[in-house]
């Protein structure tokens, strides 16, 4: 086999074919049928390959992004873009890619391939193999890449395409929690959200044998702990876990169990490459990107002979801005509410009152707030975040205070049982309450048949007949 790049040729077993026909005739294959060449060769494609060959295609699309193209979080995880791993450069394809770019992609998968024929110990009979296979429906970039992806295995010292420590430093800015179970699903790590004690001890025993801690007095001391303690002793000696994990935690256990597999690698150890399959260097201006994704889409991404590209980027964003004005046409065509912007009535004015040099510099920020927000997005951020670390600081503080309160409490009670004592229980007859005439129903009857009684009853019907007498005489009278 032999490759001319200037001549576009490739001689297979001494017949010059055209190396861009080739090349197009072998990605129309089916991502199976890929599968199939590549699983049972002896020297097996890294997944770095694959990640080289999203790349080279997400490079292109990341250079015209826009203001609207994403959510503020999705640019601020893409400043971490050169430390992606093969999941997050699929999940980004997915988000920004279209069916020219996934064609594109297959079409530099296999460019990569017979670059590296030598690396591969790809031999003629394997590329006129693939040449003369009948082709069958590709499918779904979700598809071939499953089924690419399952036919790759690692190099030394990476895990799913990326160098270890470059995915483990960066995964934390780089994924959200989701991203993490994820990647632990794609290679059947069982992932847990809150460890169980047996789990927990597990993970400090190998954290101290790692550190020279460990001793059986510790391991003794530790099995007696309940999982409230042990996350005490965990926070007091600086160990990086707790029985509820958080993102970083998560990250630390999922490399931790990964410490504890055998990883299968490729024998390949060298792959050549060329620029276009290195991540695009490139700057986010996060203060264009409005926080809704709402308003006239802007330039936010910047690299290196970007000036080159400048009137592409104007074509993009005035597609952009005439796709918003068409929408909000529509929207408004369909009867829907108008934009909250028209519908936000104007404060009442206050009566005025006399303005310090500090009323008037807050107005002065308002003002300027409401021209150029993107000015103070960074600022109320980091605002915010020093507020939420102190609140979770002030929370962790109290935690373990509380902890600490309980389990010296704990340890200072006897633990002799104590046998409450049975009080005294007084039977109550209900039918000698009601025949008591000093209480209820015997009372009122005693009243009725008391002389008393008759007496005040006569008393009253006198009265009222000589009443009625006095009435009737007056009457007579008149």
């Amino acid at each position: 086999m032999e490759l001319n790049y200037s001549k576009n040729q490739i001689i297979l077993y001494g017949k010059v074919c055209k190396l861009d026909t080739l090349i197009n005739k072998l990605s129309s294959l089916s991502g199976e049928q890929v599968y199939h060449f590549l699983i049972d060769r002896t020297t097996q494609l890294p997944r770095r390959i694959n990640c080289m060959a999203l790349i080279s295609v997400l490079n292109n699309r990341i250079k015209f992004l826009h203001s609207n193209s994403m959510p503020k979080d999705a640019f601020i995880k893409l400043q971490y873009y050169a430390s992606y791993s093969e999941q997050q450069l699929f999940m980004l394809f997915q988000k920004i890619c279209t069916e020219e770019d996934f064609v594109s992609y297959r079409k530099n998968l296999f460019s990569l391939i017979i670059d590296n024929y030598q690396q591969l110990n790809l031999n003629d009979g394997e590329l006129m193999y693939l040449k003369n296979l009948n082709k069958q429906p590709i499918g779904s970039f979700p598809d071939y890449f499953n089924y690419i992806t399952g036919a790759c295995l690692e190099q030394p010292n990476t895990f799913d395409g990326q160098d270890i420590d470059v995915l483990k430093s960066n995964l934390q800015y780089s994924a959200s929690n989701q991203d993490v179970f994820d990647l632990a699903l794609k290679y059947g790590v069982p992932l847990p959200t809150r460890l169980k004690r047996e789990e927990y001890l597990e993970f400090i025993f190998d954290y101290l044998k790692r550190k020279g801690n460990y001793s059986e007095v510790v391991a003794s001391d530790l099995n007696a702990m309940n999982i409230t303690q042990i996350s005490t002793y965990a926070r007091r000696t600086g160990i990086p876990m707790q029985p509820n994990m958080s993102k970083t935690e998560l990250i630390t256990y999922l490399f931790y169990f990964l410490g504890l597999c055998e990883i299968p690698t490729t024998s390949m150890d060298e792959i050549k490459s060329s620029p276009k399959y290195e991540p695009l260097e490139f700057r986010v201006d996060l203060q264009a990107i409005d926080s809704f994704g709402k308003g006239e889409p802007k330039r936010v991404i910047y690299y290196a002979g970007d000036h080159e590209d400048t009137s592409i980027m104007a074509d993009v964003i005035k597609e952009a801005s005439l796709r918003l004005e068409e929408k909000e046409e529509e929207t408004l065509e369909n009867g829907s509410q108008a934009p909250v912007e028209e519908a936000i009535e104007e404060p009442i004015q206050a009566s005025p009152v006399e303005k310090t040099e500090e009323t008037l510099e807050e107005e002065k920020e308002e003002k300027l707030e409401e021209v150029a927000p993107w000015k103070f997005i960074g600022k109320k951020q980091q605002d915010q975040k020093a507020l939420e670390d102190d609140i979770l600081a002030m929370k962790a503080e109290e935690e373990l205070m509380a902890e600490d309160i309980i389990n010296e409490t704990l340890a200072q009670i006897p633990t002799k049982e104590v046998v409450e004592a049975e009080e005294p229980t007084i039977e109550i007859d209900t039918n000698k309450v009601g025949q008591n005439p000093e209480y209820g129903t015997g009372k009122i009857e005693a009243l009725a048949n008391s002389k008393s009684h008759v007496v005040a009853l006569s008393i009253s019907i006198g009265l009222a007949l000589v009443a009625m007498g006095v009435i009737l005489l007056f009457m007579l009278v008149l």
